[in-house]
């Protein structure tokens, strides 16, 4: 392992006592006043939408953009195109963002992201449109980094859970609106208003960051030896690593079985880029770009399994509650709407949760009960079938949305007070939350789609007046249901209802898996947030 021993958690009472500079926690780098603030939070905030949007946009529009080129069989590669630069570069980001100026590498990212964006919009082939995704991935996933990393220099640890609680419900919004979006664009206007709606918006950010967000130095001032000594092996082992298991769990079972030679020859190979990866980085010690002595902090390593297993819900949630809807002969666009429980009771106790942590500095609360309460809202939502009423399922979707609202983002709060006294780890500690969050929605729904299938496939193979043929058309899509006559439609809707309810099983194991990962937690560090905000307001008088 690493030379350099781990760090205990830092008791901020007795750093403030002590006066000791190594364990305490140091002035805000950039003090801002009321308005920059404000105006550097509205850019943060509708960037940070942008690169959820982005994500989920195309679910909808995807077969109009395929008929548009003619290219079905690339059809699972533009979305892909977009998460894989996305995850794969999180962990370099938060590497590079302690060794140059923030500010510059926030402008360059959203700078990349707004040039893939106007790739995708004027693509005249399906390859630029591609190339377009991976372009706009790669800004994306600076863009989050960064974006959390500057917020952690820029506020109080006070302030700081309302900010996050916020991005988490705008990160909700953003993401569950995005198919309803996507839809309008596809049907009144054109697909391609997917990707130029980005462009004022991702402009009038780039603006405000310009005027209102003042120059942050690097933590590091010799740049060349900086980026000389950056662990580039890492990076190639990271993104190698995540690129080699992300393909196959997003094709597996979609494109290609399985069992399939090409599925699991390269989940293997992601398995030996993992042994390749752990054992570079615990060569190269406090240098690497991912320092292993991190996950043996109770807070960090708790933070990132909560955070791993509750995007799993999360990400089912936003995927398969508007089936529930489409299953009752609403179109994808009104299934959209009728989410909107969901998203906005996730949103208010987002907010209510950050406001909370803020006035009484107690996160674990919120780590601990949020996920308890997703795994009670999934267990009801398998209990849905044909003849649940409309309000039982809103009433469902607001327990859900209550559940996560509260812990998605908190585990964010939870590992930037871990690391606040510690400039040089705090962006790789965002990095690593961002990403262990990303890895766990694509997870989440490989695993879903994989049971979802399984479990459709065999209750429409069991219907014995359906041929191979009709099994066929009744799984290319839940509006071909809707053309069979009325005896064979209500049974293959009623194996369609039982296979969303499997998804929710394991919604219900992932939510439980989060509250356990609470428990590593440390309570007594998240209390200790009343006198860190006390020793910020007196250092800086």
């Amino acid at each position: 392992m690493s030379d350099s021993p781990p760090h205990p958690p830092i008791e901020l009472e007795d750093a403030e006592k002590s006066g000791n500079p190594e364990g305490s926690v140091p002035e805000l780098e950039v003090r801002l006043t009321p308005s920059q603030l404000v105006a550097v939070f509205i850019a943060f905030m509708v960037s940070f939408a942008l690169t959820a949007l982005d994500q989920t946009i195309l679910s909808t529009a995807l077969p109009t953009i395929a008929s548009h080129f003619n290219a079905i069989s690339d059809l699972s590669w533009i979305p892909s195109a977009y998460f894989l630069p996305q995850a794969g570069l999180m962990l370099f980001y938060g590497r590079i963002l302690a060794i140059a100026p923030a500010k510059i590498i926030l402008l360059t990212v959203v700078v990349i992201f707004e040039l893939g964006s106007l790739l995708c919009a004027i693509a005249p082939s399906v390859n630029i449109l591609i190339f377009g995704r991976v372009v706009a991935g790669i800004g994306a996933s600076g863009l989050m980094v960064s974006v959390l990393y500057i917020i952690a220099k820029v506020t109080t640890i006070r302030q700081r859970p309302i900010f996050i609680g916020v991005f988490g419900g705008v990160y909700a919004i953003a993401s569950v609106v995005g198919p309803l979006i996507g839809g309008v664009f596809s049907d009144r206007v054109s697909w391609r208003w997917c990707f130029y709606i980005n462009l004022p918006i991702g402009g009038a950010a780039i603006a405000l960051i310009i005027v209102f967000l003042p120059a942050m130095r690097p933590l590091d001032s010799d740049h060349a030896q900086s980026w000389l000594s950056l662990d580039w092996v890492g990076v190639i082992l990271s993104v190698g690593m995540i690129t080699l298991f992300l393909v196959p769990i997003q094709r597996g079972g979609n494109v290609k079985p399985w069992d399939s030679a090409e599925i699991v020859s390269l989940l293997v190979l992601s398995a030996l880029f993992l042994a390749a990866f752990i054992t570079w980085e615990a060569k190269k010690g406090n240098s690497a770009m991912l320092p292993l002595y991190m996950f043996k902090r109770r807070n960090m390593l708790g933070s990132c399994l909560e955070g791993f297993f509750i995007n799993i819900c999360f990400v089912l949630a936003s995927y398969y509650l508007p089936f529930i809807y489409q299953l009752r002969g609403h179109s994808p666009m009104r299934s959209g709407i009728d989410i909107i429980p969901f998203m906005i009771a996730g949103t208010l106790a987002a907010l209510f949760s950050g406001i909370c942590i803020a006035k009484f500095g107690r996160a674990w609360p919120f780590l601990f009960g949020g996920p308890l309460v997703g795994a009670v809202a999934s267990g009801l939502l398998f209990t849905v079938s044909g003849t649940t009423t409309t309000a039982r399922i809103i009433g469902f979707q607001i327990i859900f949305g209550v559940g996560l609202g509260v812990a998605l983002q908190n585990t964010m709060v939870v590992v930037q007070a871990e690391f606040a006294a510690e400039q040089t780890m705090l962006s790789r500690a965002t990095s690593v939350v961002t990403f262990v969050q990303t890895l766990g929605a694509s997870t989440g729904l490989a695993i879903s789609g994989a049971i979802f299938s399984s479990q459709l496939k065999h209750r429409l193979n069991n219907i014995s007046d359906l041929d191979p043929d009709s099994v066929a058309t009744a799984l290319s899509s839940v509006e071909a249901v809707f053309f069979f006559p009325p005896t064979l439609r209500v049974q293959i809707l009623s194996g369609y209802i039982h296979a969303v309810d499997s998804v929710f099983i394991l919604s219900l194991v992932a939510a439980v898996l989060g509250s356990v990962g609470s428990l590593v937690i440390q309570r007594g560090k998240v209390e200790n947030l009343a006198p860190l905000t006390e020793y910020e307001t007196t250092s800086s008088t």
